[in-house]
C-alpha cells in the first residue's frame, strides 16, 4: 500500500502481481516500492496494466521488471528474475542490444523492426526476430533514470515469409532441372542453406530396403563427405522401423537420445549433433530418405519439420518428372525425324523440349514456331509472324542474321559453341551476356530446296562460369600445392599402384610414374615403422599420420615428409585404397632443430650468469658477516652490514626465481611430494617474511580452521608459493598495513588466501599478473625491484600440484587477493607428530678446514670468517696447491670451489678421496653451478655436501659442527 496515495502498486491478479507482492524488494537494487520515485511508479502500473508484451529497466544496474504478456517471451528464463540487472538475464543476447540500450539511458528513444536476435530461452541457441522500442523514463529531477521497451515478438512471421520465398525459389530453380542427381544436390543446397544445416543429404532406397544410395551431399564446407553408399540399418533397427512406415525422425542431442546413442559413431558420420530423417513411403515401400544435419545440438521448429516434408516430396515428384524427361528425350529423336509428317506432335515435343528451339520459315527467317525455353531466353517477346531482325535486332548487330543467310543459301548446318550473346532481357533494359551451344539446321522441302531453318540450343551460361571456376579453383589448389610442397597420392591396394599430383618430381624427386619400388624411398631407420603405421590403420580401416624422411632418388638428398592417409573401403568395408597427403617439412624440422639448440644454449647461459653472478656475491655476503661479528658494537657498521646481506639474499633470490623458471618451462622440476599440514606450511611461510613485515610494521592476520585435512605436497615448493605471495604482500603494501591468510576447505580441495590492502592492481594488468616479466608499472626510484618471475614461478608450481591460482582487485589503492586452490589427499590423516628425543649436547673439537677458492676475495673473507668462529683454516687458490698442502697437513672438512683454474673442483674431490690422509674428509662443494645436475655430479665425484654461493652461514655452520672428533672431557 503506498502511504502517500493509498494505492496498492501490485493489486490485482496476474503472475506478476503475485510475483511482486511476494518479492523481497530489499534485497534488490530498487528498495522497497514504497520509497520509489513516483516516475517508476507510474510506468510499472502502466507495465502491469497492458496486454502487450512490456518491460522496463531502471536504476544504474537495469533492474529488470516485466508483465504477465512478457513471460511468454522469457521462456525457461522466467522464474525469480523480478529485480535482477538487465544485462545478467539477457546476458546471451546483451552484445547485440547493448548500444540499443545505451542510446535509450543516453534520452534517445529507438525502435527497431524485425530485429534477429539468437536467444537460448529453452537450453539452446534459438534465431528469434522481435519488432520493439526503447523509451527513456525520466526521474523526477529530469534525468533519464530507466527505460521502457513494448515488444512483439515476429519469429512466426518472418520464418513464414522467409519459408514462402524459399519455396517460391526452390519451385524456380527445380523447374529448370532434369537430371536426378542436379534435382537432389540443388533441392539439399537450397534447404541447407534455408535451415542453416551442416549437412543436407538426399537418399534413393535401393530395392532391397536396406541400402542407401546416396545422390546429393550439401555441406557448410566442415563436414566430410559421405560415401556413396549407406546402411539403413546402421541407423539402429528401431529408427529404421520408423523410417519404413513413414515417419519422421526429429533428434535434438544424438549423443544423449535413446534410440541414437547406440549407434553413435554412425551419426557422428554423418556430422551431426542434432538430427532430422524425412522418409518418404510410396506404395507401402519406403523409396528416400532426407537426412539433415546441425553440427551442434538443438531443438527442430514444427514448422521446418512440415517444410522438409515437403522438400522431400517435391524432390520425389520432381525426379520422377526428370526420369520421365530422360525417358521423353529419348523419343525426340524419332519424333524429329518425322518432322513433316508428325507436325502437332513435333509442337509438343517443341515446347517440352529442355533447350531453347526455334523455326524459322523464308528468305527474311520469319519465326513460325519458338518454344518456351526460347522464349524465356529471349526476354519473353512477341516472336511468331516476326522476321528474326525485326524481332530481335541487337542479335542481327551481332552477326546471327548473316549467319542464318549463310545457311539458308547454301543449306550447309552451322553449329556454334560456348558462343558469346548479348541479350535484352525486355527491351528497355541494358543487354546481359551470354553463352550459348546452338546448331542453325537447314529445313528442306521434298525436292531438296532449303524452306526454312531449324535452331536447337541450349543458355551454358551456368556452365561456363563453373567451368571457370573450377579452373580457377584448380589453378588456385596448384599454385597452394607447390607453395605449401605437399603432393596428392591414391593408393590402389588391389594393384598395389600408386598415383601421385603433377607436383611429385618438385618435392620427392621423381617423376609421377618413376617411384622407387615399394617402400624403396623411404629411410631404412623409419621403414618399419612407417609400415606398421599403414598396417595398423588398413586393419582399422581408419586413418594414419606419421613423420618420416625419404631419401630423394634423383640427388640422395634426405628431406623430412609429414604423411597423412585415410583408408577407403568398398560397400563391404573391405579396404580398397588409401588417399593422402605428404608435406615436405624439412625446412619446418631445421627451424625446430635450431630453436631446440638456442634453447640449449640459452640454458647454458643461465646457468652460468647465474655462477658468475654468484661468486662476486659470496665474498660481498661473508665481508658483511665480517662486519656484522668484528664490529659489532658499532651500529652504523652494523646497519652498513645488515644493507649488505638484505641486497644480497635480494640478488641470490632474483638468480634462484630465474633458474627456477628455466626448470619450469622445460619439464626439469620433480616434486617430492609427501603429507603437509597447510598450518605448518603458513608457519614455515611466515617465519621466511616475517624479518620484512616487522620492518615495515604491517599488522599480520592468520585465519586457519581446526581440523583442516592435509594437502599432497612438496614442502619446499609450497613454502616457496606462499612466500613469494606473502613478500609481494609485504612490498607492495605501505609501511602499517593489513595482511591476512585465510585457509578452508571448498569441497575436495584446500584454498589458502593472501590479502592485503596495498597499492592494488591496475585492472588491465591484472590478466597477464602471472604472466613472465610482467610488473606494474615502477616508480623511479624501482624500490620494489624483482624481474616479474615470482608469479610465474608460483603459477607454474601449484600447477604442478594439480591446483590453480588466481588474483583479484578492486583496482589501485584497494589491495589485492591472491587464492591458491590445492587438491586435498583424500580422507588421509596426517600421523601424530613424533617427539624426537632431544639430543645430548656433546663438545667437539672444531675441525680442520682447507678452503680452496681461485677467488681470492671470497677465499679470504670466508676463511677470516671461520677463523672468527675458532676453525683453522687452511687457503689455496688452485687445485695443485690444495693437493701440496694436504702432504703437510691433514684437514677434516675440504671446502671446494668447482671452477679451478688447473683442474676443476669434481677431479680435485675425486683425488682427495684417492689419498689416504684425506679419503675420509668431508668434502663440501662451494659453488655458482646450483641446479639438479650440477648436485647430481658433485656426488658422484665424492662430495657429502653441495652448497650454493653466496653460501649461507647458518647451513655451513650447522654442516661443521657435527664434523670433529668429541672434546676432552675436562680434568677434576
Amino acid at each position: 500500500m503506498n502511504a502517500e496515495t493509498g494505492f496498492d502498486l501490485f493489486a490485482g491478479a496476474g503472475v506478476m502481481r503475485e510475483r511482486m507482492r511476494r518479492q523481497n524488494w530489499e534485497a534488490t537494487a530498487l528498495g522497497p516500492p514504497r520509497q520509489w520515485p513516483s516516475s517508476l511508479r507510474t510506468a510499472v502500473g502502466i507495465m502491469l496494466n497492458s496486454s502487450y508484451p512490456m518491460f522496463l529497466a531502471w536504476g544504474p544496474g537495469l533492474s529488470f521488471l516485466y508483465n504477465d504478456a512478457y513471460i511468454s517471451v522469457m521462456g525457461r528464463k522466467d522464474g525469480d528474475e523480478v529485480g535482477r540487472p538487465f544485462a545478467d538475464i539477457w546476458a546471451d543476447i546483451w552484445s547485440d542490444i547493448e548500444p540499443l540500450v545505451r542510446t535509450a539511458m543516453s534520452g534517445e528513444a529507438i525502435f527497431a523492426d524485425n530485429l534477429m536476435l539468437v536467444m537460448e530461452r529453452y537450453g539452446y541457441p534459438e534465431e528469434t526476430y522481435f519488432t520493439f522500442s526503447y523509451s527513456p523514463i525520466h526521474d523526477e529531477s529530469g534525468k533519464v533514470a530507466g527505460m521502457f521497451c513494448a515488444c512483439t515478438e515476429t519469429t512466426q512471421q518472418v520464418l513464414s515469409e522467409r519459408r514462402q520465398r524459399f519455396r517460391l525459389q526452390l519451385a524456380d530453380r527445380m523447374r529448370e532441372l532434369a537430371e536426378p542427381r542436379d534435382i537432389a544436390a540443388t533441392a539439399a543446397e537450397l534447404l541447407g542453406k534455408h535451415l542453416n544445416l551442416s549437412r543436407a543429404a538426399y537418399a534413393e532406397v535401393e530395392d532391397d530396403g536396406q541400402m542407401l544410395r546416396i545422390l546429393a551431399d550439401w555441406t557448410d564446407g566442415r563436414a566430410p563427405a559421405l560415401p556413396e553408399h549407406l546402411t539403413i540399418r546402421d541407423f539402429g533397427i528401431e529408427t529404421a522401423d520408423a523410417l519404413a512406415r513413414g515417419h519422421a525422425l526429429c533428434f535434438a542431442d544424438v549423443a544423449t537420445d535413446a534410440c541414437t546413442r547406440p549407434y553413435l559413431s554412425t551419426f557422428q558420420a554423418l556430422h551431426a549433433g542434432a538430427l532430422l530423417l524425412v522418409p518418404l513411403v510410396k506404395s507401402g515401400r519406403l523409396r528416400s530418405l532426407l537426412m539433415l544435419a546441425h553440427e551442434k545440438p538443438g531443438m527442430w521448429r514444427r514448422e521446418n519439420v512440415a517444410l522438409s516434408e515437403d522438400v522431400a516430396e517435391r524432390i520425389w515428384l520432381a525426379m520422377e518428372r526428370g526420369y520421365a524427361e530422360s525417358r521423353r528425350r529419348h523419343a525426340e529423336a524419332a519424333l524429329a525425324r518425322q518432322l513433316v509428317a508428325e507436325s502437332d506432335r513435333l509442337r509438343q515435343l517443341f515446347e517440352q523440349a529442355p533447350g531453347f528451339m526455334a523455326v524459322m520459315r523464308g528468305p527474311r527467317h520469319v519465326f513460325e514456331l519458338a518454344n518456351r525455353v526460347f522464349t524465356r531466353t529471349v526476354g519473353q517477346r512477341e516472336l511468331l509472324g516476326r522476321p528474326f531482325a525485326e524481332a530481335l535486332p541487337e542479335l542481327a548487330e551481332q552477326g546471327f542474321v548473316a549467319l542464318l543467310d549463310q545457311v539458308y543459301a547454301t543449306g550447309r548446318p552451322f553449329s556454334g559453341q560456348d558462343a558469346l550473346v548479348s541479350l535484352k532481357p525486355s527491351p528497355d533494359a541494358p543487354p546481359e551476356q551470354h553463352f550459348m551451344d546452338f546448331i542453325y539446321q537447314p529445313v528442306l522441302d521434298a525436292d531438296g530446296s532449303v524452306t526454312g531453318i531449324f535452331i536447337e540450343g541450349y543458355d551454358v551460361t551456368a556452365r561456363r562460369l563453373a567451368d571457370e571456376a573450377v579452373r580457377d579453383s584448380e589453378e588456385r589448389l596448384r599454385e597452394g600445392m607447390e607453395v605449401a610442397r605437399m603432393v596428392v597420392w591414391d593408393w590402389d591396394l588391389g594393384s598395389n599402384r600408386i598415383s601421385y599430383s603433377d607436383n611429385t618430381m618438385d618435392v620427392f624427386g621423381h617423376e609421377a610414374d618413376e617411384a622407387p619400388p615399394q617402400w624403396g624411398a623411404i629411410h631404412p631407420e623409419d621403414r618399419l615403422r612407417i609400415m606398421a603405421k599403414v598396417d595398423e590403420a588398413i586393419a582399422a580401416r581408419g586413418a594414419f599420420d606419421a613423420t618420416l624422411r625419404m631419401i630423394r632418388p634423383d640427388d640422395g638428398a634426405v628431406i623430412w615428409i609429414e604423411a597423412r592417409g585415410k583408408v577407403l573401403c568398398d560397400a563391404n568395408r573391405q579396404p580398397i585404397a588409401i588417399r593422402g597427403i605428404s608435406l615436405d617439412i624439412t625446412e619446418r624440422k631445421r627451424a625446430e632443430d635450431a630453436l631446440r639448440d638456442a634453447d640449449r644454449r640459452k640454458d647454458e647461459f643461465l646457468a652460468m650468469l647465474a655462477h658468475e653472478l654468484r661468486n662476486p656475491l659470496a665474498p660481498i655476503s661473508t665481508a658483511a658477516h665480517l662486519l656484522k661479528l668484528t664490529q659489532a658494537k658499532d651500529p652504523q657498521l652494523r646497519r652498513t652490514s645488515e644493507i649488505i646481506s638484505r641486497q644480497v639474499e635480494h640478488m641470490t633470490s632474483l638468480v634462484d626465481d630465474l633458474l627456477d623458471v628455466s626448470r619450469v618451462t622445460r619439464g626439469l622440476i620433480r616434486l617430492q611430494p609427501q603429507l603437509l599440514a597447510l598450518p605448518d606450511i603458513v608457519a614455515a611461510t611466515v617465519e621466511q617474511v616475517r624479518a620484512l613485515i616487522e620492518e615495515r610494521g604491517h599488522r599480520l592476520t592468520l585465519t586457519l580452521p581446526p581440523n583442516l585435512p592435509p594437502v599432497m605436497g612438496d614442502r619446499t615448493r609450497l613454502i616457496q608459493v606462499f612466500t613469494n605471495l606473502l613478500n609481494n604482500a609485504a612490498k607492495y603494501t605501505p609501511p602499517g598495513g593489513e595482511i591476512g591468510i585465510h585457509a578452508q576447505r571448498d569441497g575436495d580441495g584446500a584454498v589458502l588466501a593472501v590479502r592485503d590492502n596495498g597499492i592494488g592492481i591496475e585492472p588491465n594488468l591484472l590478466p597477464h599478473v602471472f604472466d613472465l616479466f610482467t610488473q606494474a608499472e615502477r616508480s623511479p626510484d624501482r624500490a620494489q625491484g624483482g624481474l616479474g618471475l615470482g608469479l610465474a614461478l608460483v603459477k607454474s608450481l601449484v600447477e604442478l600440484h594439480g591446483g590453480r591460482v588466481s588474483v583479484s582487485s578492486a583496482g589501485p589503492g584497494r589491495g589485492s587477493e591472491f587464492t591458491v586452490r590445492l587438491p586435498l589427499a583424500g580422507d588421509t590423516v596426517l600421523p601424530p607428530a613424533r617427539e624426537e628425543p632431544e639430543e645430548e649436547h656433546v663438545p667437539r673439537m672444531r675441525p680442520h678446514v682447507l678452503l680452496v677458492d681461485d677467488n681470492m676475495d671470497a677465499a679470504n673473507t670466508l676463511a677470516q670468517l671461520l677463523e672468527l668462529q675458532g676453525y683453522t683454516v687452511s687457503v689455496e687458490y688452485d687445485a695443485g696447491a690444495a693437493l701440496a698442502r694436504t702432504e703437510r697437513e691433514t684437514p677434516q672438512v675440504c671446502l671446494l670451489d668447482i671452477g679451478l683454474p688447473d683442474i676443476d673442483g669434481y677431479e680435485l674431490a675425486r683425488r682427495l678421496r684417492a689419498l689416504p690422509a684425506t679419503a675420509g674428509a668431508v668434502l663440501i662443494a662451494l659453488t655458482g653451478y646450483g641446479q639438479e645436475q650440477d648436485r647430481i655430479r658433485s656426488q658422484r665425484a665424492g662430495f657429502d655436501y653441495h652448497l650454493v654461493k653466496p653460501v649461507q652461514l647458518d647451513n655451513l655452520n650447522a654442516i661443521l659442527s657435527r664434523i670433529g672428533a668429541p672434546a676432552p672431557a675436562a680434568q677434576h
